[in-house]
């Protein structure tokens, strides 16, 4: 298979392998985090239908943009390359180091000779010179963020990774490599041993001949163990006439024995033993190295010893619920960590808390003789069950936590990367080789190990100028980790190539995250003047001006006359209070929760009235719903063209919560799951756009944490705001899209889906079981009378996520966010949504001069919903367009990650999110954090941003209308 197919032949596999009835599980990410998708998704199987994302720009390479080589790459590489020469020298000099004497102990890259020679001191001629061919991979974190991450040593052969780096026409770059090997001067006498490989041309008058004499050679270039060197060559060197480049102990971590022989049932257990030398690191501006090593928790005494393996007991969490710092120090019995086995294994209701599920799929396992115990990713309950039992008998462990690697199509991405660096003679700084170093290659290999051979891509570094000039001319702000500027600047140049069009001013501006009192003129006017090259930079902000244009006025409103009436702000508060403050009180989908026998929750608890519960009022609250929109349908003359559905689903884990009675009888079959689908009809029935909220609510953090005050007691929250106001949304929005269906004006059906499970433990469940039908195509929905809908061969062109909507956020006021997924598809959504946001604040102004409304204030809060808080001034709001990768995006958070990940469009409309606020999970969640004004505005956002994309003529593109 030629380079020049390797796209098109993963392609080509994605479409022949598209899934069927449950061929596509989409796990809870609390208890699977998934790889990335990149080059294609599971929705759009086709780079063509995610322009700009699909990190593929040829048909033979995979795309490495410019803030991922500036940002994490360069870092990554340095901090890896200073810790490995450092230990690695200290092993060739004979002293004190990291290694173990399992590492070491019959390894051919380390024979007795040289740890002889290394014990007689001296140390290697310098310079000192290591190669390691790393195997590097994108991962998806806790945040949603795509992470270039370490898995280790390369498990392809050293010498292919470094010499197939190499054209046949790159000599004078193998000489520059050379050159820089041996302190800036050429090797007189150099000859190269690498009989197993494929050299290039130009390396073939260079090789070593076996009739030879070691002493005509001064330097002898090998990828080769030691061991396996002529007799001939190893004397020389240990004689001290010969100079080995790389270093001979370069190759000790790819030559593990007993990790060779754990590779016969794990596969690329070879990467394994490098990994072992770091520690863990979640910094997200380098390369991220998940936490690895061994474990022997009936003998949690033991502590390292020089020679010994590197025991790790205890694990940090790092689920997307987390509150606490991800890099604080492990070990010791802190308040952010857990023991191992109880991070991996345990569902005890008193471990998993509110936000802990287990993590051993996410994790791999072996016992003291390199056999495999647990292939997380691979395993099922049982095998989870089988190693756990195993590890609570006791013993010696070595485990990694295993975060998938990017994936296109069946294939799973490795990058095999020579990283050359050298010790510079002050034996405390280290150079890693950058003058057009070698690259590798990138393996897009079968997730299943008996699976096809490799295919194999080149590396692309993109080198787009404006975007060079983004990465890289604008240090940190102050104080900050972030490289802001260099985000600002980034998502302008991005959106205007996924647009394919010019950026408005406004929407550019609302792309950026800078104090609210610059105009966008003033920032780019700035820009040189904070730039490490202020020439270019000039240069650069020119350019990014010509990506703009004026604001032009938007196309009239669709939806605005309807919600921007009093009306509709009476409803809405009436809507959202019936559904928090009455009969619906049970909301969490693991009600009844059985280990809360005894328990009280404490003062909030109390002071709110909380009580367990002795049954769930979920499934009361979806027929609820149910009868609300059948009413809708009828009351605007759309029986038998509008219809309301249910798709039934049973919620399924990996591990045990039987102390859920919910998730009890789902495993019995005797209850199920269901999301609740309003199929609003337009002139195409072959499309949808969704509008979505969750009408679940979350447990109550201060009636169960004891460090609020609580004791264990798992009771829902009334969710006023979370998620109440967005289902209130929902319930309002149908009284507007069905009489615009009735009168032709939709293009194309409108899906208004009530989502069940989104908070912890189910964990996006309903989102995850409507995200797996669409991308399987079996997507079958059934009404209250039997009758069933074939839904399986739409295509929804877009989904917007309504998830807490109602509370306006004091340290920021009048601010939302517009959070789009990953793709030119979600960015075209969050435009709508943009125009839609201009719309609203159009109207809001011209309204509130007049007669109603002129003279008055924000809306005020109120105790409870009895009474609707007096009439208030319209709400112009600041809609911020916040990308899926930057920290303030919420998208992660919520239903709108499921979708984003598997190429399904969307974006997230959510207030200016404060996690550390009360009312969010706990007692407070209620009509007395529910501010009206802002609710109303962003519910109208909303609403009028799926009327532009549902109105929108199929010639027009899906763009807004301005």
């Amino acid at each position: 298979m030629s380079e020049e197919r390797a796209w098109h032949k993963i392609i080509a596999e994605a479409r022949r392998a598209l899934p069927g009835e449950g061929g596509f599980p989409v796990r809870a990410y609390s208890e699977f985090m998934p790889p990335p998708f990149v080059g294609i998704k599971p929705y759009a199987p086709d780079p063509a239908s995610t322009p700009a994302t699909a990190r593929v720009r040829g048909a033979d390479a995979l795309d490495i943009d410019e803030y991922e080589q500036a940002h994490e790459l360069e870092p990554g590489l340095a901090k890896i390359a200073h810790h490995l020469v450092g230990e690695l020298y200290k092993l060739a000099s004979g002293a004190s180091h990291e290694l173990s004497r399992t590492l070491l102990e019959g390894n051919p890259a380390w024979p007795e000779a040289l740890a002889s020679a290394a014990r007689a001191g001296g140390g290697p001629r310098p310079p000192f010179v290591v190669m390691q061919a790393l195997a590097l991979s994108r991962t998806q974190d806790d945040k949603g963020n795509v992470r270039w991450t370490l898995f280790g040593a390369s498990h392809q052969p050293t010498e292919a990774v470094f010499w197939r780096s190499f054209a046949p026409g790159d000599e004078a770059r193998f000489l520059r490599l050379l050159a820089w090997t041996n302190g800036g001067e050429q090797p007189k006498r150099l000859r190269v041993f690498d009989p197993k490989a494929d050299l290039p041309g130009f390396a073939q008058p260079w090789l070593w001949r076996d009739d030879e004499p070691a002493g005509r050679i001064d330097t002898l270039f090998t990828l080769q163990p030691f061991a396996a060197l002529p007799a001939s060559l190893q004397a020389a060197y240990l004689a001290g006439s010969l100079r080995i480049v790389p270093a001979p102990a370069s190759h000790v971590f790819s030559q593990h024995p007993l990790y060779r022989k754990l590779g016969a049932n794990l596969p690329r257990a070879e990467q394994i033993p490098l990994l072992h030398l770091f520690a863990r690191s979640e910094d997200r501006y380098t390369i991220r190295i998940p936490q690895s090593g061994w474990l022997d928790e009936h003998d949690p005494a033991q502590t390292r010893t020089p020679g010994s393996h590197r025991m790790v007991h205890r694990i940090a969490r790092t689920h997307r619920w987390q509150r606490t710092p991800r890099d604080q120090p492990l070990g010791g019995d802190g308040a952010f960590t857990d023991k191992v086995t109880v991070a991996l294994f345990s569902s005890n209701p008193d471990d998993l808390g509110l936000y802990g599920k287990p993590m051993a799929k996410n994790s791999q396992i072996w016992t003291h003789d390199y056999q495999l115990l647990l292939d997380g990713p691979r395993a099922t309950r049982a095998d989870i069950e089988r190693a756990a039992e195993r590890l609570d008998r006791g013993g010696r462990y070595g485990y990694r936590i295993y975060y998938p690697p990017m994936r296109a199509g069946t294939r799973e991405l490795f990058w095999h990367l020579p990283l050359l660096a050298r010790l510079l003679p002050d034996r405390q700084s280290v150079e890693v080789f950058a003058d057009a170093p070698p690259l590798g290659f990138v393996t897009a290999e079968a997730s299943e190990p008996a699976g096809e051979h490799p295919v194999e891509l080149a590396v692309n570094l993109l080198d787009r100028p404006d975007h060079q000039a983004a990465a890289n001319f604008f240090a940190h702000e102050p104080g900050q980790t972030r490289h802001t500027t260099a985000h600002n600047l980034r998502k302008l140049l991005d959106f205007h190539e996924y647009l394919a069009r010019p950026l408005a001013v406004p929407f550019a501006r609302a792309l950026l995250r800078v104090s609210k009192e610059i105009s966008l003129d003033a920032w780019l006017a700035q820009l040189p003047r904070a730039a490490s090259d202020p020439e270019a930079a000039t240069a650069l902000v020119d350019r990014v001006r010509a990506c703009l244009v004026p604001s032009r006025d938007p196309a009239p409103a669709i939806t605005v006359s309807e919600t921007g009436t009093r009306a509709f702000e009476e409803a809405l508060w009436r809507t959202i209070a019936g559904l928090a403050e009455g009969e619906f009180r049970h909301k969490e989908t693991a009600d009844r929760v059985l280990v809360n026998q005894n328990r009280t929750g404490g003062p909030a608890a109390r002071a709110a009235h909380v009580h367990p519960g002795g049954r769930s009022d979920l499934d009361r609250l979806a027929q609820h719903l149910r009868e609300r929109h059948q009413e809708s349908i009828e009351r605007h003359g759309m029986q038998g063209r509008a219809h309301v559905f249910e798709q039934a689903f049973a919620w399924r884990t990996d591990i045990d919560l039987s102390w859920s009675e919910a998730w009890t009888k789902n495993q019995k079959g005797e209850a199920h799951e269901r999301n609740i689908v309003v199929v609003i009809p337009g002139k195409n029935r072959g499309e949808a756009v969704i509008m979505a909220d969750h009408y679940d609510t979350a447990y109550m953090e201060d009636v169960y944490e004891p460090a609020r005050g609580g004791d264990g007691l798992r009771a829902a929250a009334a969710g006023a705001d979370d998620n109440h106001s967005a289902t209130a949304t929902l319930l309002l929005a149908a009284e507007i899209f069905l009489p615009l269906a009735r009168a032709g004006k939709l293009e194309r059906d409108i899906w208004l889906v009530h989502l069940t499970g989104e908070e912890f433990p189910s964990d996006c469940l309903g989102a995850r079981a409507l995200a797996q039908a669409l991308v399987e195509r079996n997507l079958r929905l059934r009404a209250a009378d039997g009758t069933t809908l074939d839904a399986s061969a739409v295509r929804v062109v877009g989904a917007y996520i309504l998830d807490m909507i109602g509370h306006n956020n004091p340290h920021d006021r009048d601010v939302f966010q517009i959070a789009p997924g990953e793709g030119a598809r979600s960015a075209e959504l969050a435009l709508h949504a943009h125009v839609a946001n201009q719309r609203w604040n159009q109207q809001a102004h011209l309204r509130n001069a007049g007669p109603e409304r002129k003279g008055l204030g924000r809306a005020q809060r109120v105790a409870d919903g009895k009474q609707v808080p007096a009439r208030f001034a319209h709400l112009p709001l600041a809609g911020e367009v916040r990308v899926e990768w930057e920290p303030r995006s919420s998208l992660y958070n919520t239903d709108g990650q499921i979708f984003s990940d598997l190429g399904i469009p969307v974006v997230l409309f959510m207030e200016n999110y404060d996690i550390n606020r009360t009312g969010y999970h706990d007692t407070d969640d209620t009509m007395k954090n529910i501010d009206l004004d802002y609710a109303a505005a962003v519910s109208a956002v909303a609403i009028e941003s799926v009327a532009s994309v549902a109105c929108i003529s199929p010639t027009a593109g899906r763009r807004p209308v301005r």
